[in-house]
């Protein structure tokens, strides 16, 4: 769904995402994203609330009227709540209409204040911002560049993005690149520090390797993910990598001969990542696990936990009637 989002719109989302967490809300609410855009685009902050005080006031009003809760991971997917929806609704009707290819951080603040009687419109309403005005200059400024594009430095050419993590440690972007068709191009890794112009490629991988399905935690400079070979047919799972944010260390994690599993089984491999506790030391993933049967071997897959000290792997539920 956010194939037309800019890059910064992209991280709108995640900022939302981020400070829901940290309320501890099981949703991503419309004054989350709220603070996601005013902690993204600090254009909109100078032209429509005109001081850094008053994104402050903003925040500690959300904070009195919300019931704070334990904080959630934040590297736990947490759903948009109904309001968000129409509001990501809103601002592709604003994007169209304004006849605008893709959708910036000033569509989303045009669909906060058009969700009328969400919280954070009565924010933005109490200090003096209207939907006409608001329209009026965002119709009348250049449209955001689709940030999904590979355009800035570093980025490889016939690629776009497919996924974008955030890692608060590192203060670090982690963008995953995927071809049109990743039978000819590998998918590949990169890194981007605040304040840094240029993308960092992850590692050196040779031509039929892919890097892919990144995770990482918020209190750890790391980013786990998946390395697969490109064979004749298909791809083999290669083993499950961990980067060092910081000192750039690239380091093998789990192995196909490592991996363990007390239960009698053939093959045995990681299929995906789903995420990292926030201690780096336990992944969540969706892994593929051979049971030998009369005549050859069936693969079922399953949800499971991998501790990264010991690889040992705990099957948490059979994945059924499910395909990935």
């Amino acid at each position: 769904m956010f194939e037309r989002y800019t890059e910064k719109a992209r991280r709108t989302i995640f900022f939302g995402r981020y400070e829901a967490s940290q309320f501890g809300s099981p949703y991503i609410e419309s004054e989350h994203l709220l603070l996601g855009l005013l902690r993204e685009d600090k254009s909109l902050v100078n032209r429509f609330l005109k001081s850094h005080a008053a994104v402050e006031s903003i925040r500690k009003q959300v904070g009195e009227q919300t019931v704070i809760r334990e904080k959630v991971s934040t590297s736990v997917d947490l759903p948009l709540s109904n309001e968000c929806k129409r509001i990501l609704a809103y601002a592709m009707e604003e994007a169209d209409n304004l006849s605008h290819k893709v959708i910036g951080t000033g569509h989303l603040f045009l669909g906060v204040l058009r969700e009328n009687d969400c919280f954070a419109a009565k924010l933005l309403r109490e200090r003096g911002v209207a939907l006409g005005m608001a329209r009026l200059q965002i119709g009348s400024s250049p449209p955001e560049q689709p940030g999904h594009s590979p355009k800035s430095p570093g980025l490889l050419a016939g690629y776009t993005s497919h996924r974008l993590l955030y890692n608060w440690r590192a203060e670090t972007l982690i963008l995953e690149l995927r071809a049109s068709s990743r039978i000819v191009l590998p998918t590949r890794l990169f890194v981007r520090r605040k304040g840094a112009e240029a993308y960092e490629q992850v590692g050196s991988p040779a031509e039929d390797v892919s890097y892919e399905s990144p995770v990482t935690c918020g209190s750890h400079p790391v980013v786990v993910f998946n390395s697969l070979k490109r064979g004749k047919v298909g791809a083999d799972w290669d083993g499950t990598y961990s980067y060092h944010l910081d000192s750039k260390e690239l380091k093998l994690c789990i192995s196909p001969q490592t991996l363990r599993l007390s239960e009698a089984h053939g093959r045995l491999w990681i299929a995906e990542l789903i995420s990292l506790s926030e201690d780096a030391l336990t992944l969540l993933v969706n892994i593929g696990v051979e049971r030998v049967v009369s005549g050859g071997g069936v693969m079922h897959y399953y949800l499971a936990k991998v501790e990264l000290r010991d690889q040992q792997v705990s099957l948490l539920a059979r994945l059924l009637d499910t395909r990935f």
